[in-house]
């Protein structure tokens, strides 16, 4: 099986692929100096799969649940430790607190849901084409996401990352009755 972004065979690997991501997305973005503690991805990659909220379990679970519940794991235990510096995202996000993080989850979520698959009864669809949306909705998007928990936000972020990414993958929705 392919390696994936979360949810892999070997739970440490997980957290390697978390590592290596921030630093890489950190990196594209310009931001200097990202402090983040590694301990605390490792065990957001170990609770978000021992505590995972669903009846079937992880491997049951659509991307969509995997994704939200990582996003949620990773955004209540704050690994980034600093803010990014405004000179770099922007006044507007660098105001939102603990942007840092909701910034890093949901590009996370986008990597790991582009590519991934979508099991329905009538087949298998695969997510082709990225989430878009606009600037100002970024902005909205990272300050709603900034203070999500597992246990209050799992399901509302969930249809979040479900709706966006029909937006842009219709194929994928199930069939409007």
């Amino acid at each position: 099986m392919a390696t994936r972004l979360l949810y892999n065979d070997e739970g440490a690997l997980d957290a390697v692929l978390i590592l290596s991501f921030i630093d890489e997305f950190t990196t594209k973005l310009e931001v200097k100096g990202v402090v983040i503690d590694p301990d605390k991805v490792t065990s957001i990659t170990t609770s978000c799969r021992s505590d995972f909220p669903y009846n079937g379990g992880v491997k049951a679970a659509s991307a969509f649940k995997q994704v939200a519940n990582f996003v949620c794991f990773f955004i209540a235990e704050r690994p980034i430790l600093e803010p990014f510096d405004s000179a770099v995202i922007g006044l507007q996000l660098a105001t939102i607190p603990n942007h840092e993080n909701a910034i890093v989850a949901f590009a996370i979520a986008e990597a790991a849901l582009l590519g991934s698959t979508i099991k329905r009864k009538d087949g298998d669809f695969k997510v082709d084409n990225p989430i878009h949306y606009s600037d100002h909705s970024y902005v909205d998007i990272i300050d709603a996401l900034a203070n999500v928990t597992p246990s209050t936000h799992f399901k509302l972020v969930t249809v979040l990352l479900e709706q966006m990414v029909y937006k842009t993958n219709g194929h994928c929705q199930y069939p409007i009755a």
